[in-house]
């Protein structure tokens, strides 16, 4: 196996690995606020701003899910409603936990690169 050939497994199945456990991570949070609103709700629906925030985290993990399949469809996808996702919410925080789905997108690009070379 030549160099290339690894740099190019590594970046595919890094980038898919990443993915999934990204989406699996993102998912809990997902079904948590879920539950929160339609198992504890009292009968009460959220407001059109917090569906509208709960269609945008949908939006990640299809992303994310996209990734295991398409992977530049998926970045595309993850990247933009990533972004649209912490800016809707007000994110103020730390920027390690947006960052984060770009690791997946880092293994992609070497991925990329390694078979364009």
């Amino acid at each position: 196996m030549t160099a290339k050939t690894l740099l190019i497994a590594i970046g595919q199945w890094g980038g898919r690995l990443t993915a999934l456990l990204l989406g699996l991570f993102w998912g809990a949070f997902f079904v948590e606020h879920l539950s929160g609103w339609f198992l504890r709700g009292g009968g009460q629906y959220p407001p059109l701003r917090v569906w509208a925030g709960q269609a945008l985290h949908f939006c990640v993990l299809a992303g994310l899910a996209l990734m295991l399949k398409w992977d530049r469809l998926g970045t595309v996808v993850t990247v933009v409603s990533t972004a649209a996702f912490f800016l809707w919410i007000g994110y103020r925080g730390p920027l390690t936990l947006p960052l984060a789905n770009l690791i997946p997108i880092a293994f992609f690009t070497a991925y990329w690169l390694a078979r364009r070379s």
